[in-house]
C-alpha cells in the first residue's frame, strides 16, 4: 500500500487509526516492506499490520452497536429474518473476488472490497438514520472510519476505473424501499447491514495478509 498523510483522513476516522495503531502497533515492530514507498516528505507510514488494526477497530465498534441494539441476545443477533422480508443483496466477497488463500489475486480482491464497500456507504447512511440520538455517534464513527478504508484501498488499485461506483439513481431508490419499512422491520435490517459489513471486513482483513 501507499503512504496516506494525516491531511487524507477524516477527523474521526484518523483518530481511530491513530488510537490503534499506537496501543496495538509499537514502532518498533512495524513492518515496512508490504509497501510502495512514497518520497513525499513528512507523511506517516502505515503497514499492513496497522490497516489491520483499523478494520479490527470497526469490527469491535460493529459487534458492540450489535449487542446494544438486541441487549446482548445471542437469538437476535443469529436472526436474518430481515434478508428474506427485503430481499436485500448485501455487497459480500465471493470465491472468485481473489481475496482467498485460494486463487488469490491482489488487483481483482483490491476492487471487490473497495467496491463493496463503496457500496455499502447507502446501508450505513440508512443506519445512522434510523437510530436514537444516543447511538448516532457511534454509526458516525463506523461510517467515517469505512469511509477511511475506502480511501486507503482505493490507492492501492492500479486501475482505478475498473472501481464500480453506486448509481445515485439506484442508491435513491433503494433509501426509499428501506426508508418505506415497517417500523419493527427497521431494526432487523440495520442489525443485518452490521452482520454483513462485519462478515465483509473479516474477509477482508485476511485477504490483507495474502501479500
Amino acid at each position: 500500500m501507499k503512504f496516506l498523510s494525516a491531511r487524507d483522513f477524516h477527523p474521526v476516522a484518523f483518530l481511530g487509526l491513530m488510537l490503534v495503531t499506537t496501543t496495538a502497533f509499537p514502532t518498533s515492530q512495524v513492518r515496512r516492506g508490504d509497501f510502495t514507498e512514497d518520497t513525499t516528505p513528512n507523511r506517516p507510514v502505515y503497514t499492513t499490520s496497522q490497516v489491520g488494526g483499523l478494520i479490527t477497530y470497526v469490527l469491535r465498534e460493529i459487534l458492540e452497536m450489535r449487542k446494544e441494539l438486541c441487549n446482548g441476545n445471542s437469538d437476535c443477533m443469529n436472526n436474518d429474518d430481515a434478508l428474506s422480508e427485503n430481499n436485500l443483496k448485501l455487497p459480500e466477497i465471493q470465491r472468485n473476488d481473489g481475496c482467498f488463500q485460494t486463487g488469490y489475486n491482489q488487483e481483482i480482491c483490491l476492487l471487490k472490497i473497495t467496491s463493496g464497500l463503496l457500496e455499502y456507504h447507502i446501508y450505513l447512511e440508512y443506519v445512522r438514520n434510523n437510530l436514537q440520538d444516543d447511538q448516532k455517534d457511534k454509526a458516525r464513527v463506523i461510517q467515517s472510519n469505512t469511509e477511511t478504508l475506502i480511501h486507503i484501498f482505493k490507492q492501492e488499485v492500479k486501475d482505478s476505473y475498473k472501481i464500480v461506483l453506486p448509481s445515485p439513481t439506484s442508491n435513491a431508490l433503494l433509501m426509499k424501499k428501506l426508508e418505506s419499512q415497517k417500523e419493527w422491520l427497521r431494526t432487523k435490517t440495520i442489525q443485518l447491514i452490521l452482520k454483513a459489513l462485519e462478515e465483509f471486513l473479516k474477509v477482508t482483513m485476511r485477504s490483507t495478509r495474502q501479500t
